[in-house]
């Protein structure tokens, strides 16, 4: 099992963080998402997606994201 995580921008509230975990789940082969509103993260458990379909789905439901460094 990998993490992932992603810096997510463009949440606001409890329903922004819904949606993107909703959205990273639906991908095949993660296993969890673990969105934080207040340091605008995701960490992604999955069987070794790639971090550009991850991103796609945060995209798709309307944020930005991108791999986060360090």
């Amino acid at each position: 099992m990998a993490n992932t995580v992603l810096k997510i921008e463009g949440m606001m509230c409890e329903g922004c963080v819904n949606e993107v975990k909703t959205s990273l789940e639906a991908v095949e082969g993660v296993s969890s998402a673990e969105v934080n509103l207040k340091k605008g993260t995701a960490t992604v458990s999955h069987d070794g997606v790639p971090p550009d379909r991850l991103i796609g789905a945060v995209v798709d439901a309307g944020f930005r994201a991108s791999v986060k460094k360090g």
